[in-house]
């Protein structure tokens, strides 16, 4: 049972791989290694889109034309992570593959309580923390300093535009009960004021593991990524970051 495990999570994970090569080489999805094509599922087709619409990505558009619940892409230098980024009004792709077949290691995805299309405040990103090492279990080297000082930005694309992130806090928390009484970083998805941010952003800085010398100030687009960790039960590996002005690299 272990060793089907592996071999099934190694086969989720060139799947997904494939649709890398497909995003930087802009062309049709490769084969598998047995020489098939998977069968994906259909999907409402791009609308067309007028001068007055924001011009999705190139390097997207196929990938949008299988699965239109892609809302972007996101990569971590060093760490493994490029996939696509999924959003559902539930927790879909928890348990699917980007073809919706039922999958272990599923898709990373947006919470169903973020906004996109514009985007809110903060967006949080989860997957999975993977034995074998893929998906999200690579966040787990910025519990090394040097590590983050050598990849200090994730990038983060939407449908529709390139970005890159300055990672402001590294922390490990928890999903806890509703009764608790503490501060849940999961919880803060759009600051209703100045004040509110401003608390967000000294409440994470004071959870991390190192000072990485980044804030942010109201206003700032933000990007969580979180995935989970076993220092207590529920724990949560957890990298917040904010949007950079101008291009970084």
């Amino acid at each position: 049972m272990l060793m089907l495990h592996y071999v099934r999570a190694s086969h989720e994970e060139r799947e997904l791989k494939r649709l890398a090569v497909l995003i930087a080489d802009n062309t049709t999805l490769p084969p598998s290694p047995d020489g098939s094509t998977p069968d994906l599922p259909a999907t409402t087709p791009i609308p067309v889109q007028t001068p007055q619409e924001p011009v999705m990505l190139a390097q997207y558009r196929g990938l949008y034309e299988q699965n239109t619940d892609m809302a972007g892409w996101v990569r971590v230098d060093g760490t493994g992570i490029d996939y696509p980024v999924m959003y559902t009004a539930d927790d879909f792709y928890l348990s699917h593959g980007f073809d919706k077949a039922e999958s272990r290691s599923g898709v990373p995805f947006i919470d169903k309580r973020c906004a996109i299309e514009p985007f809110g405040t903060n967006t949080i990103i989860y997957g999975h923390h993977m034995k074998n090492g893929t998906m999200f279990a690579g966040l787990e080297s910025y519990e090394d300093e040097e590590f983050y000082k050598a990849h200090p930005t994730i990038h983060f694309d939407t449908l529709y535009q390139q970005g890159e992130y300055e990672i402001i806090a590294v922390f490990k928390s928890q999903i806890y009960r509703k009764s608790e009484t503490v501060f849940k970083h999961y919880n803060f998805l759009n600051a209703e004021d100045a004040a509110a941010y401003n608390e967000y952003i000294a409440s994470i800085k004071a959870l991390s593991l190192y000072d990485t010398g980044v804030t942010a100030a109201y206003g700032d687009e933000l990007i969580t990524l979180a995935t989970c960790a076993y220092h207590v039960k529920n724990g949560q590996m957890v990298i917040v970051a904010r949007k950079a002005a101008f291009p970084l690299s």
